[in-house]
């Protein structure tokens, strides 16, 4: 377990700005998981200035131990959601071309989680590459799972700007979108092959047997715990041999015990290992 940092220490350190909100940081860390680089400290000092209002230190950080929806609040202010729809297109072709025509083929549900789904762009890629795979019925259901209340209600709302859908090619942007206007809103067929779910990625996954879990660009914000931590939710998650996209810079202790790389063509992707 991760250990929370000690309350009394706490107050008493919480005489200059930068030392409080080391200590909320690493209380939202040992929570949550997510912990800011260095450079982006600045603006969580900026965050608990605000939620902090006129209270002192002392009282606030009581706040934060004593009341889960104020933790989640901030958290909910501190969470980075930009996102895009077919960002990184080799995993999504990685997927359209060599994954989800082996896992079409069983005549068995498939099961995709998009974890840190954010706002739900990747999420709703996810449905429409599983169409482009073959998938005319609903053998692929996604389920998109984040922290964040806020970026989960937008998700479920499935209305995007243009900025959102810059990444995908006309004909994909068509065939996953009704655009009206400036908005782009997801079509049905693809909708209805997607739900989103509040989840903490330190617990346990609420799946069990996933055949493909896209957790991308997620782990670079986790301490090396914690990250190992998500890792061991994943591989018990996941299916024996089943797939995981991770971002391209990211990486855990336990990865290459856990999971066998494969490549494909401009991509490295993991698989779990059945043993």
């Amino acid at each position: 377990m991760i250990a929370l940092p000690p309350i009394v220490g706490a107050v008493a350190s919480a005489g200059t700005d930068a030392a409080f909100a080391d200590r909320v940081r690493a209380l939202v860390a040992a929570r949550f998981g997510y912990s800011p680089r260095p450079a982006a400290m600045a603006y969580l000092r900026s965050v608990l200035a605000q939620r902090q209002a006129s209270r002192p230190a002392e009282d606030y950080w009581r706040l934060l131990l004593g009341s889960p929806e104020e933790l989640q609040a901030l958290v909910e202010d501190m969470l980075n959601h930009e996102t895009a729809c077919g960002r990184t297109p080799p995993h999504f072709e990685a997927l359209r071309r060599f994954v989800l025509p082996v896992l079409l083929t069983s005549g068995r549900a498939v099961r995709i989680a998009s974890l840190g789904c954010a706002t739900g762009e990747e999420a709703y890629t996810l449905a429409l590459t599983a169409i482009e795979a073959g998938d005319v019925g609903d053998a692929v259901q996604v389920v998109g799972l984040d922290l964040s209340h806020r970026a989960l209600r937008t998700a479920r709302a499935g209305e995007y700007s243009e900025f959102s859908v810059r990444e995908l090619s006309d004909p994909q942007c068509a065939a996953g979108f009704i655009r009206a206007g400036g908005t782009y809103r997801v079509r049905p067929q693809v909708a209805r092959k997607v739900r989103f779910v509040q989840h903490n990625l330190l617990e346990p996954l609420p799946l069990v047997g996933v055949e493909v879990i896209f957790c991308r660009n997620v782990l670079i914000y986790f301490e090396p715990e914690a990250a190992n931590r998500v890792l061991a939710n994943i591989r018990d998650a996941l299916a024996p041999g089943g797939w995981l996209f991770l971002g391209h810079s990211e990486s855990a202790l336990h990865l290459r015990a856990w999971f066998e790389p494969v490549s494909f063509a401009e991509t490295l992707v993991y698989r779990r290992r059945s043993s």
